[in-house]
């Protein structure tokens, strides 16, 4: 939430912007400067913790799969309980997050569903919001072509703006 705090080194901006009765759920981060080696590694692993729940993310997936596939990407990743610290992300088109992924969530993903996923680690986290075709291919509704952005398992994928 805005606060009357001065701006960091480092600031996360979260947009949860509904138009024409949709919404579009994003997060991108602004440095002034540049990321510490440190913090270039967390938004790193974030990207492959999300690529992993975006991988899985086909027809006919229940959100609890996608969310088990959270949960052991972070454990991989040496952070088994930071699937605790925030929710995953889940669906969304007429409310910010229609249903949140849980490990007992009993949505199945389907043809033309919109998701928003965000996984995150203290100081780093990714979103955008992607359409589920039916090929079961994303579309990236909230892709920016002039934002900085890196191929991660084969998507674009945004990285924090160093200025």
């Amino acid at each position: 939430m805005p606060t009357q705090e001065p701006l960091g080194r480092v600031a996360m901006l979260v947009f949860c912007a509904r138009g024409n009765g949709l919404y579009a759920n994003l997060t991108r981060f602004v440095c002034f400067g540049s990321l510490t080696p440190v913090e270039a590694d967390l938004h790193h692993q974030v990207q492959q913790i999300e690529a992993a729940c975006l991988n899985q993310a086909r027809p006919g997936t229940g959100l609890s799969q996608v969310y088990e596939v959270l949960a052991q990407a972070y454990q991989e990743l040496g952070y088994p309980d930071a699937i605790q610290e925030h929710h995953q992300g889940g669906t969304t088109g007429y409310l910010s997050r229609e249903v949140i992924a849980t490990p007992t969530c009993s949505e199945i993903l389907t043809a033309n569903m919109a998701m928003a996923w965000n996984p995150s680690l203290a100081g780093a986290k990714i979103e955008d919001t992607f359409v589920l075709l039916a090929d079961g291919s994303l579309e990236n509704l909230t892709f920016d072509p002039t934002w900085p952005a890196a191929e991660i398992a084969g998507r674009l994928r945004p990285l924090p703006l160093e200025r």
